[in-house]
């Protein structure tokens, strides 16, 4: 279930990646051969963990995997949610850009993938002695940054902060109305570019505490989260290969800083949750940025807004922790 949770989520994309680059005009095209050969894996896989549970005298209510449940429900969540897709594709033919992103048929197909995509998580969170190894832990940590793609995929249209020198607005015209309407379009694009840095910093610092609040991590499982949480969406939405290796890098670099705090469930100090949180997201868009500037000729954005992007990455992390953090009951 671990290799369908990836299967899905790289499929995902490698569909969003097709949308992008090509017009479709059919429902039968390979990017979605590919999306849903994953979903029938799900279903195979699961039909053959029913038979073997069966086989060995447990009833049909029970014979899922301990975590697997809801699995089930989403199994269920995505055929309907396929059926209807196709017969809208039929119906009134193929979306275009944002009406792809909303389409409720789309996102009924995504809501049974998380649910699909849990098991391997649940799995490992409802054991009575959690993995500790990495090898262990590896299925729940590969389902977590598969879970994160998919987001990923729900908020695509911000996750570049388009800050190169090469996205720049255009300069000021001679005409009155040509540069009010510049000034606008440079506003924009910085605000968009913000959002960009506080949505993914709320993700990547969310995904990191709920783990590590969860269960001891072991030395590389968080670098492996961010990296692989982050690499299907930069390949589907990098325009140039720097753009993706800043994001693998950055993604690496913010997991092996993590790595250095070493949390865990056992740590009760206040202070290093909120130092943890503010460095995580603070430290992958400093790299990102910094990556980008060498390798892309540079950044149009000023030093304010450089500086105070990464400041605002680190109080996005703080507000995660915030409201994550359960204090200890008073005797």
């Amino acid at each position: 279930m671990t290799v369908v949770s990836l299967w899905l989520s790289g499929g995902i994309m490698i569909d969003a990646w097709h949308h992008f680059h090509s017009t479709v005009e059919t429902f039968f095209e390979p990017a979605h051969g590919l999306l849903y050969a994953g979903l029938l894996a799900s279903y195979i896989f699961t039909a053959i963990a029913v038979y073997v549970y069966r086989r060995r005298g447990f009833p049909f209510a029970r014979a899922l995997p301990v975590g697997y449940e809801l699995t089930f429900a989403g199994l269920i969540v995505t055929l309907i949610g396929g059926v209807l897709d196709m017969i809208k594709h039929t119906l009134f033919g193929f979306e275009q850009g944002f009406d792809a992103l909303t389409s409720p048929t789309h996102l009924l197909i995504g809501a049974g993938m998380f649910l699909i995509i849990t098991g391997p998580i649940r799995s490992a969170l409802d054991r009575p002695e959690p993995p500790q190894t990495l090898v262990g832990q590896l299925p729940m940590v590969l389902a977590l940054a598969s879970m994160m793609e998919l987001i990923h995929w729900g908020t695509q249209f911000i996750f570049l902060p388009g800050a190169e020198r090469i996205n720049a607005p255009l300069p000021a015209a001679s005409s009155a109305h040509d540069t009010l309407t510049l000034i606008a379009l440079g506003y924009y694009k910085q605000g968009t570019g913000l959002l960009a840095v506080i949505v993914q910093s709320l993700l990547l610092a969310g995904f990191a505490l709920f783990a590590l609040r969860r269960i001891r991590l072991a030395p590389g499982a968080l670098t492996i989260l961010l990296v692989v949480g982050n690499v299907f969406v930069a390949a589907a939405h990098s325009n140039e290969a720097e753009q993706f290796w800043a994001v693998v890098l950055a993604s690496a670099v913010a997991g092996l800083c993590g790595e250095l705090f070493r949390l865990g469930p056992s740590v009760v100090s206040a202070g290093r949750w909120n130092a943890f949180a503010f460095a995580l997201p603070a430290v992958y868009w400093a790299t990102l940025l910094s990556v980008l500037a060498v390798t892309m000729g540079g950044l149009w954005w000023s030093r304010d807004v450089i500086s105070g992007s990464v400041l605002f990455a680190g109080i996005a992390g703080l507000f995660v922790n915030a409201v994550a953090y359960r204090a200890t009951p008073r005797a």
